[in-house]
């Protein structure tokens, strides 16, 4: 029997995961994701450092104890490179993977806007574990941060940063914080 493919080990693939091992026991699952594959709340990567919570600190379940309950295989550290639809296969690291059905929950993908200038390349997006570690990483020796964006998760981090014992500069092209959920 071919498995259901999930790409994705975010709170959207590990759900309906969840949520399809309930209906459906026998068919093989397989999940593959580009990072560990361990299960955390990616709202947490916003306010964590003021706590200072590590990485493996915010990882609920690791990828072996998520493929334990689940039933699954998860390959971790793996990029799907290829989708083939009328073969139904996908190229996964160095192998083809046939699938019955394939579901893509690979979340959202960062703005990167294009900046120039000698701290262009310092400019981090933080969207998942590896991003946060790389984050803390780059805070020690600094005390003034400069965050691009004012929305929900810009303001978490502002926060957290300040709560931290940082200077916050929020940047962001709206005329202020929360702009498109807040009134003025």
């Amino acid at each position: 029997m071919k498995p259901l493919v999930i790409i994705g080990s975010g709170l959207a693939g590990y759900t309906l995961a969840r949520e399809w091992r309930k209906r459906e026991s026998a068919q093989p699952l397989t999940i593959i994701t580009r990072d560990h594959g361990g299960f955390y709340s990616k709202p947490m990567l916003s306010n964590a450092y003021a706590q200072d919570k590590s990485p493996e600190q915010l990882v609920l379940k690791t990828a072996e104890k998520m493929a334990e309950e689940l039933n699954a295989s998860i390959l971790s550290h793996t990029e799907v490179s290829r989708i083939d639809r009328s073969a139904q296969t996908i190229t996964a690291g160095d192998r083809a993977i046939e699938y019955a059905d394939l579901v893509i929950a690979t979340g959202a993908t960062p703005i990167h806007i294009p900046v120039e200038g000698d701290a262009a390349d310092e400019i981090l997006s933080v969207n998942n574990l590896d991003d946060y570690q790389q984050f803390r990483e780059q805070l020690t020796g600094t005390r003034h941060v400069v965050l691009m964006g004012a929305g929900l998760i810009g303001c978490e981090f502002a926060n957290d940063l300040t709560t931290g014992g940082y200077q916050v500069t929020v940047l962001d092209p709206a005329p202020w914080p929360l702009g498109r959920l807040l009134p003025e």
